[in-house]
């Protein structure tokens, strides 16, 4: 045979080990179950990858690099080296908080459970897997949010007559700025703030003039509401209510409790 025809099939071969190694690569993929994930801080939660796999790659070709990409840096999450996880490899911000499912890693899964979570675990988890089949990676996104509870206050007493601040506030300190806040006594709405200001057609027109809150405070998270001129009807249990506070504590309720106008007695 020439040399010509030598170097033909050779050519041929190179371009097939090439176009079976790019078909490799593309045919091996890495995914997340979820992209994104939403939690307060102190809860638990799982996070899975799946990634492909072939019944004739061996476990000790196995490579796993999960990583957090934090607002404190890069920090190590879990990782495996040829088939084996290495636990001291972890960062110490995860020590302790990270368990991994390890049966399910032959099917192709990485599944890794952390508990209480704190607010500075927020960022983007990635995991690189690496077999003799290719490698490839994935990412999803962590937001770990401190719970917000809406705190009122027991008792208040106050005369018939006087002005009264009903306390209630959010616990941490929440920006409200497009939130709806409202106030509510015996079942009736009688003060909304919505878009930055009262809205008097959602409340009740009896309380015109008589109510107010402090738009200058909330971003501190106070949400009080001021009652003036308060009558002996004005007694009774009230309501401060977030609607949009999500999975959290939305209502505070605060206790007004009236004496009697004090009376002088002229001789």
């Amino acid at each position: 045979m020439s040399r010509r025809f030598w170097m033909k099939m050779m050519s041929s071969i190179l371009l097939l080990l090439i176009l079976s190694s790019c078909l490799c690569a593309a045919t091996f993929v890495v995914n997340v179950t979820q992209s994104s994930y939403q939690a307060e801080e102190k809860q638990n939660i799982t996070l899975e990858w799946t990634f492909t796999t072939k019944t004739q790659g061996t476990w000790k070709n196995l490579f796993i690099s999960c990583e957090v990409n934090t607002d404190h840096g890069v920090l190590v999450l879990y990782q495996v080296h040829e088939g084996v996880e290495i636990p001291e490899s972890q960062d110490d911000q995860f020590s302790g908080r990270v368990q991994s499912n390890k049966d399910v890693l032959r099917e192709g899964r990485i599944r890794l459970h952390v508990s209480r979570l704190r607010t500075e675990d927020s960022g983007l988890y990635l995991c690189d897997v690496k077999t003799e089949d290719g490698s490839n990676k994935a990412g999803c996104r962590l937001s770990v949010s401190v719970p917000v509870k809406v705190i009122g206050h027991d008792l208040i007493h106050a005369k018939v007559g006087d002005d009264v601040i009903l306390p209630c506030h959010l616990e941490p300190p929440y920006y409200l700025t497009t939130f709806t806040i409202e106030w509510r006594f015996k079942g009736e709405i009688i003060h909304v703030h919505r878009s930055q200001t009262k809205d008097d057609r959602a409340s009740d027109p009896k309380y015109n003039n008589r109510t107010f809150m402090f738009p200058d405070e909330f971003e501190k998270g106070n949400i009080s509401l001021k009652l003036t001129k308060v009558t002996k009807e004005d007694e009774g249990s009230y309501i401060c209510f977030v609607p949009k506070l999500e999975r959290q504590v939305k209502k505070g309720n605060v206790t007004l409790k009236l004496g009697e106008l004090c009376k002088i007695k002229i001789i």
